[in-house]
């Protein structure tokens, strides 16, 4: 989803913290490592076949 796209592009293209990227969305850090754990898992396992 949307809010999901926009963690991934902070993280990793803007290199944004947790921190940073849970202040500028509104919601905690630990919201933003659930949902970029989740994001991660789906793309290695699309990658994996």
């Amino acid at each position: 989803d949307a809010k999901s796209r926009q963690i991934i592009i902070l993280r990793y293209f803007k290199d944004k913290t947790q921190i940073q990227v849970a202040k500028m969305m509104g919601i905690s850090q630990v919201q933003v490592s659930r949902i970029e754990k989740k994001v991660l898992k789906i793309m290695k396992d699309r990658l994996s076949g």
